[in-house]
């Protein structure tokens, strides 16, 4: 064997040392990889969630949306909500952390939730536990600040898919006996001489049922979610909201009684062709004008102010 081959032989069999720096620099590596492939695998479970529990609870709110007259402004509530998400972007992208494991009970509650109410057929409580499953992949992906900040539009959201047609059948119910006992006394103390059999109301020339799209509740929901939009948007002190929101239903009431009251006056002195005609279905624009008008007086009263956007 030569003295060069002899040489070479020994450079092959040497031992590789790996200095300090290398070993670290590998460690960190590996971490980096397993952190990102956890990340991964995180973000996909929680789009798998979203999709198991937004699927069934979309399809029910936009049947309820499409095939119930007073609940057709849901259409318009994803989009606002991913309006609002827009809006606080700058919010949003400053408070997005690292995550917390703390979210994963809201997003395992919120699958139970969905499956127990998908078995008993409570397709409303679907659409609600749109909400803790939202946050909590919120709160697990990016933090409780990036939560705090979308806490509202998915609220938001949550609202317009927990609408159900129930709420026609129990509170619009109550909303038709108080109109038609409202407009009752109204249109008496001005000489009418209407008499009121439950929800029929009569006189020598006309009879009018309070029927179920009489009843204000269209108005009441939707004016109840812009009053939720304009105080979450708006300049003012928490007490004052909730004066703001309190005050939606007291409004959307007397707005009503007021609205089938003047049904009543010009089926007097029109006739009851006149006041179902025309002016009937104008007065559901007419309901809702009062009771905006009447939100927005008392908004100004508590000191709720017009936001300013930085967009």
């Amino acid at each position: 064997m030569t003295l060069f081959s002899r040489a070479h032989s020994l450079r092959l069999n040497a031992p590789v040392v790996r200095t300090p720096a290398a070993s670290a620099d590998a460690a960190e590596a590996a971490r980096s990889v397993l952190t990102w492939s956890r990340r991964s695998l995180a973000r996909a479970l929680c789009l798998v969630a979203i999709v198991v529990v937004c699927w069934p609870a979309f399809a029910h709110g936009i049947n309820v949306w499409s095939t119930t007259e007073e609940f057709s402004f849901g259409f318009l509530v994803p989009p606002v909500s991913l309006f609002l998400v827009w809006l606080h972007r700058r919010e949003l992208r400053t408070g997005a952390g690292a995550g917390a494991n703390s979210g994963l009970p809201l997003v395992a509650a919120a699958l139970l939730l969905s499956t127990f109410a998908h078995r008993v057929g409570i397709n409303a409580v679907v659409g609600l536990a749109v909400v803790p499953l939202l946050l909590g992949c919120v709160v697990y992906l990016s933090g409780w600040r990036a939560a705090r900040v979308l806490a509202f539009p998915i609220g938001f959201l949550g609202f317009g898919l927990g609408l159900f047609r129930g709420l026609l059948d129990s509170v619009g119910f109550a909303m038709q006996a108080f109109t038609a006992t409202g407009a009752g006394l109204m249109t008496g103390a001005a000489g009418l001489g209407v008499v009121r059999d439950g929800l029929i109301l009569r006189a020598n020339d006309f009879a009018f049922v309070v029927a179920e799209p009489c009843s204000g509740m269209s108005s009441l929901v939707s004016l109840l979610g812009l009053a939720a939009l304009w105080t979450h948007v708006s300049d003012g002190k928490p007490p004052a909201r909730i004066v703001i929101l309190a005050s939606v239903l007291p409004i959307v009431l007397l707005a009503n009684t007021m609205r089938v009251s003047l049904v009543l006056l010009i089926a007097s002195s029109q006739g009851q062709e006149a006041a179902l005609g025309f002016f009937h279905g104008a007065s559901s624009f007419l309901l809702f004008g009062l009771a905006l008008t009447g939100l927005l007086l008392i908004s100004r009263m508590v000191g709720c102010k017009a936001p300013r956007f930085g967009i």
